[in-house]
């Protein structure tokens, strides 16, 4: 099936018991519903169970599912969310592992700390907080399937009281909603073992004062889960990531560089691969490149720091070295 790796890598990174499920509006299926569900129902059937369906108007038990995903127009004034204009025949909501098609939208249920996972992974991804809308109503159907395909965000939802009551959401359960391309990029960022454990930086009060007080020192602010400090024209971060056994003994250092837009910054990409070679590297992120330098400490980040000259001089230098491959990589396609 095409996309039956992408659903594995995802679900066995994120350790998720349910499958990712895909959505594709007007689909040229035919409609197979045994007798009239709820939308949201029909999601998690195929999550938990593997079953696919392909439902129009007729299908649909749930008023609000009705007008959220187009299938109506709204009587009286104006439905947020909902698909516009409402010219939705028919829908398919299948196992994304099964599917053929070109999702439009891709739904992920799965426990709050699961996705919790998911949203901070996201969040390092995408360079930004994940920005969620919900109101407790239209959960499923509004919240995680039309703002994806009408606002081309991603989208996460507490549910409603219908998905709940009837729909057979456990009590733990929550829902993520990704425009299929937003699926994509997350997933294959999974491949980037070394990148997405290089920016899994400690949270600060997980780090002893002294080696705080020691990174400040370089000129470095504190943030959440990492350092930022600005060395020149570049804003640089400083995380500090853990191995398997839940040890320090690395630093990572990460420079942004904004294209005017995605097509640009993908251009960039043989300079890139030329220039940042190990222990640097880089990864493609809509119009951004991230620069990214690995410092291996060759011994415990607690103990290294304590050793203030070297320290310093090994974080220094990777700053050094950061700036001067940047503003080479700048110089080549930044015009």
């Amino acid at each position: 099936m095409k996309y039956t790796e992408l659903t594995k890598q995802f679900r066995q990174f994120f350790e998720l018991p349910l499958t990712p499920v895909a959505v594709k509006f007007n689909s040229d299926n035919e409609p197979n519903i045994p007798h009239p569900m709820r939308y949201c129902e029909i999601v998690r059937k195929a999550a938990a169970f593997g079953t696919s369906y392909t439902c129009s108007a007729d299908d649909m038990s749930c008023a609000s599912a009705e007008l959220a995903l187009g299938f109506i127009e709204p009587a009286y004034g104006e439905v947020y969310p909902r698909v516009k204009p409402a010219d939705t025949k028919k829908m398919t909501v299948e196992p994304l592992d099964k599917c053929e098609f070109e999702p439009d939208v891709v739904v992920v249920v799965g426990t709050a700390s699961k996705l919790m996972r998911v949203a901070a992974t996201l969040s390092k991804v995408k360079g930004d907080m994940v920005n969620a809308r919900f109101k407790g109503e239209f959960a499923v159907c509004g919240e995680c399937t039309t703002i994806p395909v009408m606002e081309n965000k991603v989208n996460l939802s507490l549910l409603c009281a219908g998905a709940r009551m009837f729909s057979d959401y456990r009590n733990d359960e929550i829902v993520f909603g990704f425009p299929m391309e937003a699926f994509v990029e997350l997933t294959e960022s999974l491949k980037e073992e070394s990148i997405t454990k290089a920016l899994c930086g400690c949270l600060m009060d997980d780090l002893p004062a002294r080696l705080v007080e020691a990174i400040l020192a370089l000129g470095f602010t504190k943030g959440t889960d990492h350092f930022l400090g600005r060395f020149g024209d570049e804003i640089v971060r400083l995380y500090i990531p853990k191995d398997e056994s839940g040890k320090s003994s690395s630093i990572t250092l990460h420079v942004p560089v904004k294209f005017k837009d995605a097509d640009n910054a993908k251009g960039s990409k043989d300079v890139a691969s030329c220039l940042f070679e190990e222990p640097m590297n880089y990864r493609l992120r809509d119009n951004w490149v991230d620069v990214i330098l690995l410092i291996d400490l060759h011994e415990p980040i607690r103990r290294a720091a304590m050793k203030t000259e070297k320290f310093n001089a090994l974080v220094n230098n990777g700053i050094e070295v950061m700036l001067d491959r940047v503003a080479k990589f700048k110089r080549k396609t930044i015009q």
